[in-house]
């Protein structure tokens, strides 16, 4: 099993831990637990330093000076690039820089270059993340079995996640 199928496991458990009986439910309790303190020892690993939130932050302030502003005050973000697209609905994708344009960039190039190490150091924290998440769980997790006849009626994806706990 790689660390990655913790989070599905995770996911799988609070989809179907209101179903079934008690030794189902305890067996999903326990693995649960298990599994949760495993994840958050592996997200640690992606924890922003604070140097990084700093970044961020001017960065975003930097943004908010020069880009398309909602009617509150918020950036309004598109799906392509330079205001190209439809407005973005969830939240995510490129804001329209509208103000002083070749000031923005010059001030994110001189702010880039003046977190250069810090950017590199999250991007070097995600690759290994994304490695770790690849990783075989170490040392495996021993998880309480769930005795077939106890699994209650769930759906085929969720019974395949699970097969880990299923006594067969």
């Amino acid at each position: 099993m790689k660390n990655k199928n913790l989070y599905e496991l995770k996911e799988v458990i609070s989809r179907v831990n209101n179903k079934g009986n008690n030794k189902f439910k305890l067996a999903l309790l326990l693995n649960e637990k298990m599994i949760e303190e495993r994840i958050a020892t592996i997200d640690k690993l992606r924890e922003q330093s604070d140097e990084f939130k700093v970044f961020e932050q001017k960065r975003n302030e930097l943004i908010t000076a020069h880009a398309e502003l909602d009617e509150n005050g918020q950036i309004i973000v598109y799906t392509q690039a330079e205001g190209r697209g439809e407005k973005s609905s969830n939240g995510y994708g490129y804001p329209n820089i509208v103000k002083e344009k070749k000031k923005y960039e010059k001030q994110l190039i001189a702010m880039q270059e003046e977190y250069k190490e810090v950017i590199e150091a999250e991007i070097k924290k995600e690759a290994d993340f994304v490695e770790t998440l690849n990783q075989s769980v170490d040392p495996e997790i021993e998880f309480s079995s769930i005795p077939f006849d106890s699994v209650p009626e769930i759906e085929y994806e969720e019974m395949k996640v699970l097969m880990p706990f299923i006594e067969k």
